[in-house]
């Protein structure tokens, strides 16, 4: 069942007297970040709580799972069942401490400092786990002549980067997506041409995101230039840890992105609307696997990154 709340937290933007409301930010989530709305509020935790526990407005999501009560006393939260959700946690405390405040949920002490971005750690792409084909380079040539390689990774090794890249081939020409490259997929090479575009008379740049398929389009005045795995939201076209479809433009790029509520980097990310973005992540399997983003191999993450600019338009079909 899909979890409906979203992060909040509350800063006081005037300073009213004690019987007066405050406006107050209330977070939910949006992909990947945490997103706030603002309402009307008597000061404290437990009006800033019960507006978060109310659940999302359209178009937000939430991490606290459904049925969850509580009893709040002064700044001290206790749930039932315990909140044991490092995100729902995050969405509780950005609600209800404001700035360097603290707020006590089941017995433990929390600020939005203990939220705060981890050393950086360079990703590592898992290790190969399928066969390589008898010939790698051959595969590679033409995995690179259809858009599904750069050829500057035509290097006879069947390495991760070629891998995913048979698992977009083999999902765009509708073969079951393994990353094998079996009679089946050989075959397909050789008489498969390069991708084609929904839209093929926008000028300029673009990005189509298929999540379906689990493939992303880089697209250049109606010609794909390159078609690339990716894996997005499980929750589908819902907001709440889903990837919903849409149009947008590119709005904010960060080499690299922390991720409050998910506690984790996000490398070379490029945002389409809110907290969802085109990034790299070290685990991209043939199937909806993240909050909402669209996930894209660590080798390809960079090159996307590169690719789009503010402004380029993102479609997720």
């Amino acid at each position: 069942m899909l979890r409906a709340a979203l992060l909040s937290a509350v800063v006081l933007l005037a300073a009213p007297t004690a019987a007066q409301a405050a406006t107050a930010r209330i977070y939910f989530t949006k992909g990947e970040q945490l997103a706030y709305v603002e309402r009307d509020l008597p000061i404290g935790v437990e009006p800033a709580l019960k507006a978060l526990m109310a659940g999302p407005p359209a178009g937000y999501g939430t991490t606290l799972p459904a049925g969850v009560t509580a009893k709040v006393k002064g700044t001290s939260i206790d749930f039932t069942p315990n909140l044991k959700d490092y995100a729902a946690r995050a969405q509780v405390v950005y609600t209800t401490a404001s700035g360097e405040d603290e707020v006590k949920i089941d017995g433990k002490t929390y600020t939005r400092e203990d939220f705060g971005p981890e050393p950086y750690v360079e990703p590592e792409p898992p290790a190969r786990k399928v066969p390589a084909p008898a010939k790698p380079k051959d595969v590679q040539t033409k995995l690179a002549a259809l858009g599904y390689l750069p050829t500057s990774a035509i290097t006879g090794a069947f390495d991760y980067r070629t891998m995913q890249a048979v698992l977009a081939f083999q999902a765009w020409t509708g073969l079951d997506r393994d990353g094998v490259v079996g009679p089946m997929t050989l075959a397909k090479l050789q008489s498969a041409g390069r991708p084609l575009p929904l839209d093929r008379t926008s000028k300029g740049r673009r990005v189509e995101i298929y999540r379906a398929q689990g493939v992303v389009l880089l697209i250049n005045s109606g010609k794909v230039v390159r078609a690339i795995h990716t894996s997005t939201g499980i929750g589908g076209d819902s907001p709440d840890i889903g990837t919903p479809p849409g149009k947008w433009k590119i709005y904010r790029k960060e080499v690299k992105s922390w991720s409050v509520p998910y506690k984790t980097w996000l490398p070379y990310a490029a945002y389409w609307v809110g907290g969802w973005a085109l990034h790299g992540y070290a685990d991209v399997p043939a199937r909806p696997a993240s909050h909402g983003c669209a996930r894209l191999p660590l080798p390809e993450a960079k090159y996307v990154y590169d690719f789009v600019s503010i402004g380029t338009p993102v479609q997720v079909i």
